[in-house]
């Protein structure tokens, strides 16, 4: 009886060593090609946080739900954005933790200006409600 259960310890370590080792890439990301001007990045927290960056032009745009269920890219606000007067290489990346959606940062590879995802609230001129946005805020060490 010994045998046997040595024999099929021995089968699920090797069926776990298998799956650990499998050639199957996950579906979640891809790499951006070299060159490429736009990319998309998700945290892996949650799909809420899903952005299309220009990586010419630091750019970044949010997808959000259309009011019939939809989606769409929604382009964010950032404060001192960048002034890129003619970019012919990528030079932004987004970097998200996956810890919370505050480590998510925008920056610039030549400068090394940095700016963090916040949410802001503000009270729209044609409105007495107040509203919470995603903005891109300098960030500050």
């Amino acid at each position: 009886m010994r045998k046997y259960w040595l024999a099929a310890m021995v089968l699920v370590s090797i069926g776990s060593a298998n799956a650990q080792t499998s050639p199957h890439a996950s579906h979640q990301t891809t790499s951006a090609i070299p060159n490429a001007r736009y990319e998309i990045v998700q945290s892996p927290m949650a799909a809420r946080w899903t952005f299309k960056l220009d990586r010419y032009t630091g750019t970044v745009w949010q997808l959000v739900s259309t009011p019939d269920s939809g989606l769409t890219w929604e382009g964010m606000m950032i404060v001192q954005s960048p002034i890129v007067a003619s970019s012919s290489k990528p030079r932004f990346q987004l970097f998200t933790s996956g810890i919370a959606a505050r480590h998510t940062f925008l920056f610039d590879t030549e400068t090394g200006r940095t700016w963090q995802l916040t949410t802001q609230k503000f009270t729209p001129k044609d409105s007495t409600q107040e509203i919470e946005i995603n903005a891109w805020q300098p960030f500050q060490p």
